[in-house]
């Protein structure tokens, strides 16, 4: 049995993730509830990802989601969605008193938290507390988290079983150990914020995915099993790109005219973004730079990567003496929603671009 990543389930609590520890503690794989409110240090955090066959459910650590992904970028994740209102609730329901303003802003957080996790964080699988009770939905989770197929005999002797966390106790824990959790808290917000520090380029950001400038040659070498998807993207035959003319992109990049941006996760392209440099005709020792054919692959879409690709490549080019540079929002594929990145970057409305077209023979 080759062995297999750890995994992650962020939920909010009264999400059913005791049962899922239980569900997914299977074989080799042992399935943790809550294990973050063991850990007393980072380190402790380390070492326990770094155990083979190992995974958590937990209720309240989706605030360390990227502590997590820094130490193990290959986790597994996993989201489930319950609303705020149905957790307050049923909490209600077990009878246990608590502050009930102050719990529900915490929830309110932590909601906030799985949001975030499913916009930046890569491969989540993402499912509804109410599809628990569907073995879709359970074969989904199991399949991801183990890396097994699914065994409809452990559905069948699972998904009709109620499972319940002894809540009085976990909460008695947590009291008991209040002042260690606050100091292990501490040290990984602190590491967060280290994390969070803006990537110098060609480095990995908290998401794994590298924002640089590679020669042409080499970027149209990576970009190749992406040009299809942004030609189908734009409306175009997904072979387009065999017509664009490599050899003058090369002659540019000989004279130092094409600057190539390019995002890699992992070494595998997911986004490029081209500027070519040149000598402006309305005024002397100015250089005016284009950016032309932006494109962000599915896997790249919700990690704000064109956002990144086009701050970089505007900061590259003033670094190569552009006085202006020149976007272009057109009106194939996600083109019209350029208008809002660009004006993010403090970028002006500038005219329109309108186009003839000579009729083919």
């Amino acid at each position: 049995m080759t062995e297999s990543p750890p995994f992650v389930i962020f939920a909010l609590p009264r999400s059913r993730t005791f049962w899922l520890s239980k569900f997914l503690s299977y074989g080799e794989w042992v399935c943790a509830h809550d294990q973050a409110n063991h850990a007393r240090s980072i380190e402790d955090v380390r070492a326990w990802l770094s155990l083979p066959w190992t995974g958590s459910a937990e209720t309240a650590a989706a605030s360390f989601w990227r502590l997590a992904l820094d130490i193990r970028p290959d986790l597994k994740i996993v989201t489930v969605r319950r609303s705020v209102g149905e957790v307050i609730g049923s909490l209600l329901r077990t009878g246990i008193s608590f502050d009930r303003a102050a719990v529900e802003t915490h929830i309110r957080r932590l909601d906030r938290r799985l949001d975030q996790i499913e916009r930046f964080a890569p491969g989540v699988v993402s499912v509804d507390y109410y599809d628990l009770t569907k073995e879709e939905t359970c074969r989904k989770i199991f399949e991801h988290c183990l890396d097994l197929p699914h065994d409809r005999g452990r559905w069948a002797a699972f998904h009709r079983t109620n499972l319940q966390v002894n809540l009085a106790a976990e909460l008695r824990y947590l009291r008991g150990y209040a002042s260690q959790l606050r100091q292990v808290e501490a040290s990984c917000v602190r590491r967060i914020k280290t994390i969070l520090r803006p990537a110098r380029m060609g480095e990995p950001d908290a998401t794994g995915i590298t924002i640089q400038e590679e020669p042409f040659s080499e970027a149209w070498k990576g970009a190749e099993p992406i040009m299809a998807e942004h030609c189908l993207a734009v409306g175009e035959d997904p072979e387009a790109w065999r017509d664009f003319n490599v050899p003058l992109m090369q002659k540019l990049e000989e004279m130092g005219a094409i600057s190539v941006m390019t995002a890699r996760c992992n070494g595998r392209m997911i986004g490029y973004l081209a500027t070519i440099l040149s000598q402006a005709v309305n005024k002397k020792n100015t250089i005016h730079a284009v950016q032309m054919g932006l494109f962000v692959c599915r896997d790249g879409a919700n990690h704000d990567v064109g956002l990144k690709l086009t701050k970089a490549a505007v900061e590259r080019a003033k670094q190569k003496g552009a006085s202006e540079i020149l976007m272009r929002s057109g009106i194939r594929g996600d083109g019209p929603r350029l208008d809002v990145l660009f004006r993010r970057l403090g970028a002006k409305e500038n005219g329109r671009l309108f186009t003839i077209e000579r009729e083919a023979a």
